[in-house]
């Protein structure tokens, strides 16, 4: 295959991802969170005045003021086909950037970056809450992609020996943004550049090697670390957090969940990357791992890390695991990329690695579909529910009955069912949309029995 062909090939790849995710998004409506925030948003008189209602949220709730800010921009604008066009060039870029790290690649390797859409698309439990979710996916998938694309340039500009002012001033920013996103993320951030700036400091046993941009973008991501843990929300919703157990037991009770997530959610890939360090051992002997891929080895690291680095907070949602994720899967695509371009040159080998690729790629494509035609489903008995709400917000009835989802189209690419109204006109989701619609309670029926509409 010429390079010309190979790029042109691999464009397409990349547009393919980005029309496949686009289409999700615009599927996937606002609910949850969005309507909470849209309501608030809503209130801001002005486009700064999204600043003080986040230094607000700043003081009583949270510190991911980077990721909120985002948010609330997208909701200010009242466009969401906008945020659907970003949020799939956000997610592509993800798996940019993930290709970028893949030291053994061929140029224009089709076969790396496909392997890293299949891992993205299948392979993320957190898909439904951090990408196809408007909230989740500011939270999670945009500030993924600034730290991701923070760790990305530090590792090229390592790799150049980069000497300029230019690159002290940009990383320190950079990594203020890095370290300010979400908190156990962040701190595999901090890990990684601690990490680097320690494998510099080993080559000559002082800092000589160490760049003047590497101390600044440790000092921005440490200050934006600080900025995130020390906002007062944080320990406002600590301290009504409840635990079955204090102490140690505590600490205990959390390492077990932690690792039952890992095992529930992440063993496929955990296996995979396991199976390919063994396979880089066998060929490359004792150390090969390190002296190889110690790419790989990093990021495998981070990912534990990064889990377990949620031992401190005394509960934690699956989405928390997301930049974890991320770190896995690089770690992954870069063992893959050795073994299929560097350390196995045999046919078999070579045939055994582009079949998987091409395997799951069929997979995704019938997924793809199948799932797609659910989000459909669920995107039309949103928008009719809408309709229906607003139209009866306009008359005296404030009680309203309204259709739950057909249970039959749940699909882990939406969340729509844990952002579903229920029975219980007192539940928190039930009274948020109530009072976004302006009535005073509204009842979830079955859809099936259901004949207004």
């Amino acid at each position: 295959m010429s390079e010309n062909l190979r790029k042109r090939l691999f464009q397409l790849t990349v547009f393919a991802n980005f029309i496949m995710v686009f289409i999700y998004q615009y599927l996937t409506p606002n609910m949850s969170d969005d309507v909470i925030y849209y309501d608030k948003v809503a209130q801001a008189g002005s486009f700064f005045d999204l600043f003080a209602q986040e230094y607000e949220h700043y003081m009583a709730h949270t510190g991911r003021s980077i990721a909120h800010i985002i948010l609330r921009i997208f909701l200010y604008t009242d466009n969401k086909i906008l945020f659907d066009i970003v949020a799939a060039v956000v997610f592509v870029l993800i798996s940019v950037l993930i290709y970028l790290n893949v030291d053994h690649r061929k140029k224009y390797d089709i076969r790396i970056y496909a392997a890293i859409a299949v891992l993205l698309w299948l392979f993320d439990p957190t898909i439904a809450n951090s990408v196809f979710w408007e909230t989740g996916a500011c939270n999670y998938m945009f500030t993924g992609c600034i730290m991701l694309g923070f760790i990305t340039l530090f590792r090229k500009y390592a790799a150049e020996d980069k000497k300029s002012i230019g690159a002290v001033i940009g990383m320190f920013f950079f990594g203020l943004f890095a370290g300010w996103c979400n908190e156990n993320t962040s701190g595999g951030v901090i890990l990684f550049v601690l990490i680097m700036i320690f494998a510099r400091w080993r080559e000559s046993k002082n800092f000589s090697k160490v760049r003047p941009w590497m101390a600044s973008g440790l000092a921005g991501a440490l200050i934006g670390f600080m900025l995130l843990i020390m906002s007062p929300g944080n320990f406002n919703r600590a301290e009504i957090t409840d635990e079955a157990h204090t102490g140690l037991l505590a600490l205990m009770a959390r390492f077990l969940k932690i690792t039952l997530n890992i095992k529930n959610y992440y063993l496929v890939l955990v296996l995979v990357f396991i199976v390919i360090a063994i396979a880089i051992l066998y060929r490359g002997g004792k150390g090969a791992l390190l002296q190889k891929v110690p790419g790989m080895a990093l990021f495998g690291f981070l990912f534990l890390a990064t889990c377990y680095a949620l031992i401190a907070v005394p509960d934690s949602q699956l989405r928390t695991y997301y930049g974890a994720g991320l770190f896995l899967m690089t770690a992954i695509a870069m063992g893959i990329g050795w073994v299929a371009n560097e350390g196995f040159k045999e046919d078999l080998v070579q045939i055994i690695a582009t079949s998987v690729v091409t395997v799951f790629g069929i997979l995704l494509i019938f997924t793809y579909i199948e799932e797609g035609a659910n989000l459909a489903r669920i995107k039309r008995e949103f928008d009719e529910r809408d309709a229906y709400l607003t139209e009866m917000a306009k008359g005296e009835e404030k009680v309203i009955e309204a259709p739950m989802l057909r249970p039959e189209w749940e699909t882990r690419f939406s969340m729509a069912y844990d952002s579903d109204i229920t029975e219980d006109k007192f539940f928190w989701l039930n009274i948020s949309y109530a009072e976004h619609y302006g009535l005073w309670y509204i009842i979830g029926v079955d859809r099936e029995t259901w004949t207004a509409y």
